[in-house]
C-alpha cells in the first residue's frame, strides 16, 4: 500500500472536507462502493501537479514522529495549516523534504493536503 499526498486548492477545501467525512463514515461501516466512489471524487479535487506517493512504512514513521510532538495528532485525510507547523517542528525536513516543500506551497496558496491510502499496482516502483 502507498499513501497519496496531494494539494487541494482553496476553492475545493470545503467539498474535500465533506468528502473526507463521508469517506471515513463509509470506511467505518464497510460500504466499499461508497469508499471507492468517494475516493475517486476526492482525488479529482487534487492538484495533480503537486502530488507525490510515499510508502506506507514511511508514512507511519512520519505519523509516529508527529505524535511524539503532539500526542493528540490525528491522521485524518485532510491535513490543514494547524498541522503544517507540527510537521516542520518535528525536524522532518531532511527525511521528508518533498512533503515540507508541498507544505510551503500549500501555505503560500491557502491549500490543504490530502493524504489517502491506495493499493499499489504491479507496475508501481
Amino acid at each position: 500500500m502507498k499513501i497519496k499526498i496531494a494539494l487541494i486548492c482553496s476553492e475545493n477545501i470545503s467539498e474535500a472536507r465533506g468528502l473526507s467525512v463521508k469517506l471515513q463514515n463509509a470506511m467505518e461501516v464497510g460500504e466499499m462502493r461508497t469508499v471507492d466512489q468517494t475516493t475517486e471524487k476526492l482525488l479529482s479535487l487534487t492538484d495533480k501537479i503537486h502530488s507525490l506517493s510515499m510508502s506506507e512504512e514511511n508514512w507511519h514513521r512520519l505519523i509516529r514522529q508527529l505524535r511524539d510532538i503532539d500526542g493528540h495528532f490525528k491522521s485524518d485525510y485532510i491535513i490543514d495549516k494547524l498541522h503544517f507547523d507540527e510537521i516542520r517542528v518535528a525536524g522532518l525536513a531532511v527525511s521528508y523534504a518533498d512533503i515540507v516543500s508541498m507544505i510551503d506551497y500549500a501555505l503560500k496558496n491557502e491549500s490543504v493536503i490530502l493524504q489517502l491510502p491506495y493499493e499499489e499496482d504491479d507496475n508501481d516502483v
